[in-house]
C-alpha cells in the first residue's frame, strides 16, 4: 500500500461521495484508492488490512517516502501541497504534438520574411533534398497580414521540399519543390472538402487547405514505428509533468500503432482513450473494435469526422460571410451559403456564387462534407457500435452536425439498447453556435468537447464574426446551463497542453498576460472549480468511466496529482463555485482578486503525477 499524506486533498467528488471532514491523506492499494481521509484513520485502515500495527518512520521533503514498520505501507509526504484528481485532456493530437517538439516551430514569427528566414535556417542544417517540415505560422499575427505563397520559398529554399502547417493545422504552405513531388499543378482538381489555392491566372500559390492537404502530406516521410513510439514516449513524459493523467487522442493510424506498441512494451504510463479517423472504420468493423472496448490503459473511443475547417484559416463554416470578399483565387470557398442567401443560377454545387464584384466572392468557409454525407458516415459507425465525434467550429457547421445527430438519434438509441451501454456522440470544438441550437446539445445527448484556450487565442480573430448574428461564442456556461455535457481539452499542439493555462482561460476569457481589458464576454466565465471538473470528472463521464475516475474516493482509480496551487481557496474568493453573472466576478470580491487567483493557477507547478497508483512523474 501507499499512503500520500500531509496534503490538502480536494476530492471534487459529487455531494453524495464527498467526505464530511477535510481529508489530508489518500491510501492506495495497487491501482485503486482504498480510502480518503485523515492520516491517522488511514493508518488504522492499513493496519487492519495488513493485520499489523503501524508506526511512522521519519521522512522529509515533497515526495519523500518511508516504509512504516509493521505495515506494508509506503508513506509519501506531500509537504502540505494540494492533491487534486488527475487531469484528462479531452482533445489531443499526440503524434502531431510529438512532431511539434522536433519540427520547425513558426509560432513566434511576426512577419512573412521572418518565417521564411526561419525555414531557410532550418534547411541549411539538413541534407539537400530532404523535407523541411514545421507548423505554427499565423498570418493573423504578422505585421503584414497577407497570405504567404510559394514565391519567397522557391527563391530562398529551392533545394528542399517545404511543407509548413498553419497554427490551426488546417492549411499547408508549400514550395514548388514539394508541389512537384506531390504532382500538384494548375490542372489538379480540388478534392471534396478541400482547396488548392490558385491566383487569378490559375497558378497554384502554394497554399493547400483542409482535405486537399492530403494530396501533399502523404509524400512527407514518416518516422519508423520504433521512432514514433520513442517520440510518443517523450511526449507522454511532458504530459505527465503537466499533471495530465489521461488523454482522448484524435490522431490517425500512426498514433493507434504507437500507443499499441507502447502498451505491449509496458512503456505506456498515462491512460489513452483512442479515437479513430474515418479511413480506419472498415478495419474497426472487421475486427470488432467498438467504443468502450480495450482495457484500463488503452480504451477504444469513437471515430472523428470533419464538418468544416478553422477560424484562423477562414475555413470554419459560418452562416454569415467573413467580413470582406477576398480576391478570386485567394479566398476560401466550398461551403454552401445559408438558404437565405440566393446563389446565382447555374453555380457549381458546393461553391457559393453570389452577385458581388466580378473579381471577388463571398467566403462562408469550407463544408468538408455535406449533411447527407456526414449522416451516412456517422450511420455506418454508429450501427457498428462506434460513437462519432464531429469537428465543427463555425455556427453553420454546428447546425448541420446537430441535424445529423437528430437524424441519427433513433439508430443511436437502438444500438445503445443492443449493446447494453449508452453510446454518446460528440461535437469537437463547438466554438460558435446559433442561439436556438444551444439547447439541442442536451436534447440530443450530444457532448460538447471544447477548448478554453481557443477563446483567448482567438481574441485577435473575433472581428471575423458577424456580431449581428448574436452567436453563442465559446459558450461553456450556456451549454452547461442548458443541461449539456461539456468537456475540456487543449487541441494540442494547436494550443499548449498545459491544462492550468486552460483553466486560467476559462476563468478570465482574457489574454494570458493577465490584461483584464482584453476580456471577451466576462459573463461567460467559469469558476476554477468548474473548469477543473471539466478537465477531470467530465471527460471520465464522457468516456463511460464516471464511476471509476474523475474524483477522489474509495474504490476509484488512483489517478491524481500534487500541486502548489489550490483552485478552491484564494484571497478575495467568497464562493468557490459561483457563476459569473453580469459582472463576471465568479464569487470574488473584485476583478483584481479573480485575476490574481487565475494567474496563480495559470502558473501552477506540478510536484507529483500518480497514475494507476504509481508515481509516474516527480518534480524532485
Amino acid at each position: 500500500m501507499r499512503l500520500f499524506s500531509n496534503a490538502v486533498v480536494r476530492t471534487l467528488a459529487p455531494a453524495e461521495a464527498a467526505p464530511t471532514t477535510p481529508p489530508d491523506a489518500i491510501l492506495v492499494d495497487g491501482e485503486t484508492i482504498v480510502a480518503v481521509g485523515a492520516r491517522d484513520e488511514l493508518l488504522d485502515i492499513a493496519a487492519a488490512q495488513t493485520s499489523s500495527t503501524a508506526a511512522l518512520a521519519s521522512a522529509g521533503g515533497v515526495g519523500a517516502t518511508s516504509v512504516i514498520p509493521g505495515a506494508a505501507v509506503e508513506e509519501i509526504d506531500c509537504a502540505g501541497r494540494v492533491i487534486l484528481p488527475g487531469i484528462v485532456d479531452a482533445h489531443m493530437h499526440s503524434v502531431a504534438y510529438a512532431d511539434s517538439l522536433t519540427n520547425l516551430d513558426l509560432s513566434g514569427t511576426r512577419s512573412l520574411a521572418e518565417a521564411v528566414a526561419a525555414i531557410r535556417g532550418r534547411a541549411q542544417t539538413l541534407p539537400v533534398g530532404s523535407w523541411v517540415v514545421g507548423a505554427g505560422w499565423d498570418l493573423n499575427r504578422w505585421d503584414d497580414p497577407r497570405y504567404p505563397d510559394r514565391e519567397l520559398l522557391d527563391r530562398e529554399v529551392p533545394d528542399h521540399p517545404v511543407a509548413m502547417w498553419s497554427i490551426d493545422l488546417h492549411t499547408v504552405w508549400a514550395n514548388g519543390h514539394a508541389l512537384e513531388i506531390a504532382g500538384i499543378d494548375a490542372d489538379t482538381p480540388d478534392p471534396t472538402g478541400g482547396e488548392i489555392v490558385r491566383d487569378t491566372a490559375g497558378v497554384v500559390t502554394g497554399l493547400i487547405r483542409e482535405d486537399a492537404a492530403d494530396l501533399l502530406v502523404r509524400y512527407i516521410p514518416e518516422p519508423s514505428r520504433e521512432d514514433q513510439a520513442e517520440r510518443l514516449e517523450r511526449t507522454q513524459e511532458l504530459f505527465l509533468s503537466l499533471g495530465i493523467t489521461g488523454i482522448h487522442d484524435f490522431d490517425g493510424i500512426a498514433s493507434t500503432l504507437g500507443w499499441n506498441d507502447l502498451r505491449e512494451a509496458g512503456r505506456q504510463r498515462l491512460r489513452v482513450t483512442k479515437f479513430l479517423r474515418q479511413p480506419e472504420v472498415p478495419w474497426a468493423i472487421e475486427t470488432g473494435w467498438m467504443t468502450g472496448g480495450g482495457d484500463d490503459w488503452l480504451q477504444h473511443g469513437g471515430v472523428k469526422l470533419f464538418a468544416d475547417g478553422a477560424l484562423g484559416s477562414h475555413t470554419s463554416h459560418m452562416s454569415s460571410p467573413y467580413p470582406e470578399p477576398e480576391p478570386a483565387g485567394v479566398g476560401v470557398h466550398g461551403a454552401e451559403a445559408p438558404e437565405s442567401v440566393e446563389a446565382t443560377a447555374g453555380a457549381e454545387v458546393g461553391v457559393v456564387a453570389l452577385e458581388v464584384a466580378p473579381e471577388t466572392h463571398l467566403n462562408y468557409g469550407i463544408a468538408q462534407m455535406s449533411e447527407d454525407e456526414l449522416f451516412e458516415q456517422a450511420r455506418i459507425a454508429t450501427e457498428a457500435g462506434i460513437s462519432v465525434a464531429i469537428h465543427a467550429i463555425g455556427d453553420q457547421a454546428n447546425h448541420h452536425v446537430l441535424n445529423v445527430f437528430e437524424r441519427l438519434r433513433p439508430i443511436t438509441l437502438e444500438v445503445s439498447e443492443r449493446l447494453g451501454r449508452r453510446l454518446r456522440h460528440r461535437v469537437e470544438h463547438a466554438q460558435f453556435i446559433q442561439p436556438e441550437d444551444v439547447a439541442r446539445f442536451a436534447e440530443l445527448d450530444v457532448i460538447a468537447s471544447m477548448q478554453p484556450r481557443h477563446c483567448i487565442s482567438d481574441l485577435h480573430l473575433l472581428h471575423l464574426i458577424d456580431e449581428s448574428a448574436q452567436l453563442a461564442a465559446y459558450a461553456w456556461p450556456d451549454l452547461l446551463g442548458a443541461g449539456a455535457e461539456v468537456i475540456f481539452g487543449s487541441d494540442g499542439p494547436v494550443e499548449h497542453a498545459n491544462p492550468f493555462a486552460a483553466i486560467y482561460a476559462a476563468m478570465t476569457r482574457a489574454d494570458t498576460s493577465g490584461d483584464a481589458s482584453t476580456t471577451f464576454q466576462p459573463q461567460r466565465r467559469l469558476s476554477a472549480v468548474e473548469a477543473f471538473r471539466l478537465h477531470s470528472r467530465a471527460p471520465a463521464v464522457a468516456a463511460g468511466l464516471g464511476d471509476r475516475r474523475g474524483h477522489l474516493a474509495a474504490g476509484m482509480d488512483a489517478d491524481f496529482i500534487v500541486v502548489d496551487t489550490d483552485p478552491c481557496e484564494a484571497e478575495g474568493l467568497v464562493a468557490a463555485e459561483a457563476v459569473a453573472g453580469p459582472d463576471g466576478l465568479l464569487g470574488y470580491d473584485s476583478e483584481e482578486a479573480l485575476f490574481a487567483h487565475a494567474e496563480a493557477i495559470r502558473d501552477t507547478r506540478v510536484f507529483l503525477t500518480v497514475v494507476g497508483g504509481e508515481v509516474q512523474y516527480s518534480a524532485e
